[in-house]
């Protein structure tokens, strides 16, 4: 009887796993969706910013060789001191042409230390369109402004002089340090940091664009977005990531996030290898990853492990019950996995496919590497992974996944020498290393192994087939079995996105191609 209540939890397991996977794709659709909303709307938001700053630093460029020697701006006559906080400048209540100013221009010191460079450049800056600034017709900029290097601002749209205008402590705030010669030595469009707006409108970030003129460095055209606009945004379609989705560098710094937060303790790591559009599983949970945004940031989307599933739960309602109870039927089982596992790691055979563990391969792979660079021998690993391992588990059941890991030890084992290394490197994943072995030699081998693997039957009448990517040390200059692997799974991933059920050997080209697709 215990056979049969075993045989039932067991079917609707099987049933459950199938509703949740349904589940679960239909909700990565939705945020691979909205994520490329966010990224649409962000590049469309920076196309704008980076376009209306190149107007402005252009612009600028001409006035500087037309105000060389011209007289004076008529809005200089406007011009006052502002005794009490040292500075001079445009109050910004001014009109120019008829119509009311939309920015103000403010200075360090006094009128009286104004010198004829600084002059001309306040001429060219001045013969700018400020009668209707990019900042004022845009939600989502704040303020549009340069900064000068020779001690002043123009801000629009205008404020009064008192909330806000130059000092010294502007050249420390990110939108200023990031366009400068030392932090961007390029010249290139940049975005900063997140920071606290000095003229009062809360936390923002900054694109700035350099302005050089005769190859000198004159001061930097910015555009400003509120917080408040960017998780506006990226919330707009997903309240249920509450502070989970951040605007992040190219280089992988939080931008903007609800929370503030910054993402090194939960152990996303962006680099070519990081996969994109696709829900991905990191230290305690997932993420979905979007494009490289023009070339400047990325969008991410973090989830829990409770609120993945919170959100599958909602979009399969009327089976709420049923997917309780089989996360509490899974929870059993990962936790008996994992002591498994730990069991397994005091051993050094892995218990199941009766090869060396990961560590003990590791460790005599090492050595019969450094026993080959002694005697100047080529030595070869040979890296298997079984092909659609998962849809194998789902179709058949857990039990004819682990025959299938049995059966293609069983011939790893009949086609391999005493003296080779073979092991279990992964959940389906199978290495074997062989010494004093030239990269042709291993790759017959390995040929071999995927073509009994393809005829042998087990469970009846399953089948399975494995991917395979071999490397070779000295043919590359590959001194330590961590490299040769990395090689081998290169060669791998060749394999599967091949077809799958294919030998492939390691070449250079592959390190370029896994960069472009990655």
């Amino acid at each position: 009887m215990k056979f049969f209540y075993f045989l039932i939890i067991i079917l609707w397991g099987g049933g459950l796993t199938i509703v949740y996977h349904q589940g679960h794709k239909s909700v990565e659709k939705q945020l691979i969706s909205s994520l490329k909303d966010n990224e649409r709307e962000m590049g469309q938001m920076l196309d704008v910013a980076i376009a209306y700053n190149e107007s402005i630093k252009e612009q600028l460029i001409l006035n500087f060789d037309l105000n060389i020697g011209s007289t004076p701006h008529p809005l200089i006559s406007s011009f006052k001191n502002f005794p009490a906080i040292n500075t001079y400048g445009l109050q910004g209540d001014e009109t120019f042409a008829g119509k009311p100013l939309k920015a103000n221009l403010t200075g360090a010191g006094s009128l009286a230390d104004v010198d004829a460079e600084k002059w001309s450049e306040i001429n060219a800056v001045l013969s700018l369109n400020l009668s209707a600034p990019l900042a004022a017709k845009s939600q989502q900029f704040l303020w549009s402004y340069y900064t000068s290097q020779n001690g002043f601002i123009l801000l629009s749209p205008s404020v009064p002089v008192e909330q806000f205008h130059f000092a010294e402590y502007i050249y420390s705030k990110p939108f200023w340090k990031i366009a400068t010669p030392e932090q961007n030595p390029n010249q290139e469009t940049v975005v900063s940091d997140l920071y606290d707006d000095a003229a009062g409108a809360g936390l923002m970030i900054s694109i700035s664009t350099p302005v050089n003129y005769h190859d000198t460095f004159k001061g930097a055209v910015s555009l400003d977005i509120g917080l408040a606009y960017l998780n506006n945004v990226l919330h707009a379609d997903l309240p249920m990531l509450e502070n989970n989705i951040s605007l992040l560098s190219d280089k992988g710094k939080v931008i903007a996030n609800k929370a503030i937060k910054d993402l090194d303790d939960v152990d996303l790591q962006l680099d070519e290898q990081l996969i994109h559009y696709k829900l991905m599983p990191f230290s305690g949970g997932y993420y979905i990853l979007s494009s490289l945004i023009k070339g400047k940031f990325y969008v991410a989307y973090q989830l829990s492990e409770r609120q993945l599933q919170s959100i599958v739960v909602e979009n399969i309602y009327g089976r709420l019950l049923i997917v309780s109870m089989f996360v509490i039927i899974l929870w059993l089982l990962v936790k008996l996995f994992d002591m498994l596992c730990n069991t397994k790691k005091l051993a050094a055979m892995d218990g199941l496919s009766k090869l060396y563990n990961r560590m003990s391969l590791e460790r005599l792979s090492n050595e019969a590497i450094d026993i080959a660079m002694r005697n100047d021998q080529p030595i070869s690993v040979i890296m298997i992974d079984i092909d659609f391992f998962k849809q194998l588990n789902d179709e058949h059941g857990h039990y004819a996944g682990d025959q299938g890991i049995i059966n293609v030890a069983s011939v790893i084992k009949r086609n391999v020498r005493k003296v080779d290394i073979v092991g279990r490197y992964g959940g389906e994943e199978f290495v074997i290393t062989v010494p004093d072995t030239h990269l042709e030699t291993a790759s017959i081998l390995a040929e071999r192994i995927r073509t009994e693997i393809e005829q042998s039957k087990f469970y009846g009448d399953a089948k399975v087939t494995v991917s395979i990517g071999v490397a070779e040390s000295q043919a590359f200059a590959l001194y330590s079995f961590q490299d040769l692997c990395k090689k081998a799974d290169l060669a791998l991933y060749q394999a599967k996105e091949n077809g799958r059920n294919k030998c492939v050997v390691y070449t250079y080209d592959m390190e370029t191609y896994n960069q472009r697709v990655s």
